[in-house]
């Protein structure tokens, strides 16, 4: 009886772990880390472009000063909503005066989690951990 009863929970807990179909909501971006910036009087921002079309930007933080000190949270307007397991997006980081410092693609296929509220991306230009939620339908 014990084992038909930890059958069903881990059925349940296996068929509600499934994220494949559901929007995740990216409401904020941590910038941690960037390489060392010309202008120190610069405003950084971070674009998410869509990762079917990498010309159309879904998603920008406000500006942060580069010389504040880091990690620096920003917040996305318009937090907006993407299928994370089907459709990849990319990740940029943006100076006013620098142009493009770095970019990041949020490849879920690299992530082995179930639940990632909070997911990190790097190279050697820029380190963000981007945080969010998964949208209830």
């Amino acid at each position: 009886m014990k084992y038909i009863i930890a059958t069903i929970a881990l059925v349940m807990v296996l068929t509600s772990c499934n994220k494949k179909g559901q929007d995740f909501k990216l409401r904020s971006v941590t910038l941690l880390a960037h390489r060392p910036l010309q202008y120190q009087q610069e405003l950084l921002r971070v674009k998410f472009l869509d990762g079917a079309d990498s010309q159309k930007v879904i998603g920008i933080t406000s500006g942060y000063p580069a010389n504040l000190p880091l990690p620096a949270t920003m917040m996305v307007d318009p937090s907006f909503k993407l299928k994370l397991y089907r459709q990849p997006c990319y990740v940029q980081l943006w100076g006013d005066s620098t142009g493009l410092i770095g970019t990041c693609k949020v490849n879920m296929d690299d992530y082995k989690i179930i639940f990632p509220l909070e997911m990190e991306v790097a190279n050697s230009d820029m380190k963000v951990t981007l945080t969010g939620k998964w949208d209830q339908q």
